[in-house]
């Protein structure tokens, strides 16, 4: 590029420098401005050379494509420098001596004061007056002027540095990498870029590409422009070739170029922004391109173009007057079963995880945003970030593909370990945030505030399989999740999967496994899995089983459920086993009994009065009774003196003389209740029940030798009751011992009162729920 070209970018780069050489807070602003745009090396590279010094060309040539790099795709900071440029740029500039003649060159010239004539020029002839001068082409003129000032006159001339047309490479032997396409992950045996995939604007680009004037694909960034360019441009017909100039390269030498080298050319133009403004494609080199023969094919942003195309400088009317084809990110259903069809190993996988971000991305990027999570350093500076991702690329694996609420992610990702060193918020401000100029590890989904993985990444940790089992409880807060009202999950899919991936380890006897989905299930299916786990020596789905069986009347294999758990330790089996077999034996009794047999009625009976069934109890009491069994009477009697019906006493009184100790002291009870009792009678009732065992009668006996005052008799029927596991026995020895002086030893019995006999109990239990207000009756008569 000579040193006089000034494109649009060169212009600010100059301004830049002039600024940076007059002013230390300008060049501090300009390093702010580069620092914050994010560019790798931008920084040092524009400050490779001191303030105000003018670079070299090649250095000049990289600060360019930096610039257009910041007005593609970082608009603030380029709007920043700018402005820093714009502040000094209107300074008057410095004064020069009032008169004489200078030179800036060979081509140049400078008058003062009167001359008649001043001309430039070697080869030419001009006759003035009779005088034949030596003009250039290219001359200024000054004849018979009159200047009264410092006059300068300066000729730009443009150096090439484009390459004869007979060296450019024919089209088709360019490669894709060479036309910008960016390579995929190495894959043994397979191109680095995959097959080309016709896209739907292929035939329309092709067409556009036959007539005059320029052509711009317009697409997002990793949309596919570059591989869509390449194959439109090998398509046409003929030898043609190629020319990619640099971002900022003079294209005004590719007239003469091609006019000493007819033929079929290509000009690439990648970026169409990097090669606008003086020096650059313009209307007026744009036909003469054409004229030519050139095909001028482009690429720029859709949000540039539609910018630019309403504007007004040069470069702008060169937008509006593109014919353009319009590359959509995500592909068409057409252009994915297009895709689907290739004979490539990586085909299916980006046919199903592209999604929106579009296929190009996908193996463009996706393989540089995959080993940018996964790698060390980001576990140390995003170690949550890395986990929601983590957490993210496992629901695609579990089955669900679309987008989540953003605190269902949440609630996935704390499935896998508390994470204090970085925050929620700023873990997914991370994983969100755009790199390598083309998508975050996290997207958006179509519904606001959801999220999910991005695509490449679930298809990369499928292929490579270094990723660990999705751990159960994930698993659980899915299906949880998508059992609520209202969920955007599918609870199917979800399910299915799950059975997928966890049936081996119910196969192999995992009993947690079977219990989980035991406890999301319905119907026959929750049984299948409550089997499972019982089968596995699961106590809990034992117990749940069981109760299913027996609603379902097969209390036989609902037994065997429970009996199993009850004798590995289930508390909970033990009791539900103890009330089913408690209804079956009075199941059998009551058949028994109906029957005629006795002690059948005997029995349920007194099954019948612990079940608060009284009045049939007494029924069957009276049946035993009437078939001839007298050991109902003292079960008979205890009801009825319950009941304070002297009828009781009667039966009491029979089976006492029959021997039967529990009556003698139900009787003696009852009797040392009543007024006109014999105390020698109760004296024997109570002897003959301690003589048969009786431990309730060893103590209300020592209560009445107590009250009697014999206190050592009173203490020796205490410790027999104790012995025999009377209640309260030991806060009557405390008392007792209290009584008699023993302090110490009452104390120690005192202690024992109060670990055997609980107190406080009702205090422990919740309060009954409160009456409602009854509302008095009406009694106003109206």
């Amino acid at each position: 590029m000579g040193a006089g070209v000034a494109t649009e970018l060169e212009q600010l780069r100059d301004a830049l420098v002039r600024v940076m050489g007059s002013s230390p807070d300008a060049s501090r602003r300009i390093a702010e401005a580069l620092d914050q745009s994010g560019v790798p090396g931008a920084v040092e590279l524009w400050f490779r050379t001191p303030g105000g010094a003018v670079p070299d060309t090649a250095l000049a040539r990289e600060w360019v494509r930096l610039l257009a790099t910041l007005r593609r795709n970082h608009p603030k900071e380029f709007s920043d420098l700018q402005t820093i440029a714009a502040e000094r740029t209107d300074e008057p500039a410095p004064p020069g001596p009032a008169s004489g003649v200078t030179a800036a060159g060979p081509r140049s010239i400078a008058a003062g004061g009167d001359i008649g004539v001043a001309v430039t020029g070697d080869n030419a002839h001009v006759v003035t007056g009779g005088v034949t001068h030596n003009v250039a082409g290219d001359h200024l003129d000054f004849r018979e002027s009159t200047f009264h000032d410092r006059v300068v006159g300066v000729q730009h001339n443009h150096y090439g540095a484009v390459p004869a047309p007979a060296d450019w490479r024919p089209v088709r032997q360019v490669g894709p990498l060479e036309f910008g396409v960016r390579p995929t992950r190495p894959v043994p045996g397979v191109p680095d870029v995959p097959p080309y995939v016709e896209r739907d604007c292929d035939e329309d680009l092709r067409a556009k590409l036959t007539g005059h004037g320029l052509v711009v694909i317009l697409g997002e960034p990793c949309a596919g422009k570059s591989y869509t360019a390449w194959r439109a441009v090998r398509s046409l017909k003929g030898q043609l070739r190629l020319y990619a100039p640099d971002a900022g390269e003079d294209l005004r030498p590719l007239v003469a170029a091609f006019q000493g080298d007819p033929g079929r050319y290509v000009v690439w133009l990648d970026e169409l922004t990097g090669h606008l403004g003086a020096g650059g494609l313009d209307l007026r080199l744009l036909g003469r391109l054409n004229d030519l023969g050139a095909v001028v094919l482009a690429t720029m942003s859709p949000d540039e173009y539609y910018r630019r195309r309403a504007g007004t400088a040069p470069g702008d009317r060169v937008v509006a007057a593109a014919r353009t084809v319009e590359l959509a990110r995500e592909w068409s259903d057409a252009e994915l079963a297009r895709l689907a069809a290739l004979d490539d190993p990586r085909a299916y996988p980006a046919y199903v995880w592209s999604g929106r971000e579009g296929v190009a991305s996908y193996f463009a990027v996706g393989h540089h945003l995959y080993d940018e999570w996964r790698r060390v350093g980001t576990q140390l500076e995003h170690p949550r970030g890395q986990l929601l991702v983590r957490a993210a690329v496992d629901l695609a694996r579990c089955g669900v593909t679309a987008a989540v609420p953003t605190e269902l992610l949440r609630k996935v990702q704390e499935q896998y370990r508390a994470e204090d060193r970085e925050s929620f918020e700023d873990a997914l401000a991370w994983a969100t945030a755009p790199m390598f100029g083309a998508s975050g590890l996290l997207v958006a989904g179509a519904q606001e505030g959801t999220r999910r993985a991005y695509g490449a990444l679930v298809a990369e940790a499928l292929r490579s399989g270094d990723l660990e089992p999705v751990p159960d409880e994930v698993w659980w807060t899915l299906l949880d999740a998508a059992r609520e009202p209202g969920a955007p999950l599918d609870f199917p899919a979800v399910l299915d999967a799950a059975r997928t991936a966890l049936s081996p380890r119910v196969e192999a006897g995992d009993p947690s496994v079977a219990l989980g989905f035991a406890r999301r299930t319905e119907g026959d299916e929750r049984e299948v899995w409550l089997r499972r786990a019982a089968k596995a020596g699961d106590a809990w789905a034992a117990v749940e089983l069981a109760e299913i069986l027996r609603e379902r009347g097969e209390e036989s294999r609902a037994l065997s459920y429970l009996e199993r758990a009850a004798e590995s330790g289930s508390e909970k089996a033990a009791a539900r086993l103890g009330s089913l077999l408690r209804d079956r034996a009075e199941h059998w009794l009551r058949r028994a009994a109906e029957a005629g047999d006795a002690a059948a009625a005997h029995e349920l009976g007194d099954m019948l009065v612990g079940g608060l069934r009284e009045g049939e109890a007494l029924h069957w009491y009276r049946e035993a009774a009437a078939a001839g069994r007298r050991e109902v009477a003292t079960s008979l009697g205890v009801l009825l003196v319950r009941w304070r019906d002297p009828e009781g006493e009667q039966w009491l009184r029979y089976a006492s003389e029959w021997g039967d100790a529990r009556a003698a002291s139900e009787l003696g009870a009852y009797l040392s209740w009543q007024d006109d009792s014999d105390p020698a009678d109760l004296e024997g009732l109570y002897q003959q029940a301690i003589d048969g065992g009786d431990a309730d009668a060893a103590r209300d006996l020592g209560l009445r030798r107590e009250g009697d005052g014999r206190l050592d008799d009173a203490m020796a029927l205490y410790r027999l009751a104790h012995e025999r596991d009377a209640l309260d026995t030991e806060a009557l020895i405390a008392a007792l011992l209290a009584k008699q002086g023993k302090t110490v030893e009452s104390e120690e019995w005192a202690r024992k009162a109060v670990a055997v006999n609980l107190t406080g109990l009702l205090e422990t239990l919740p309060p009954p729920p409160p009456r409602a207000p009854t509302t008095p009756p009406d009694t106003v008569k109206e």
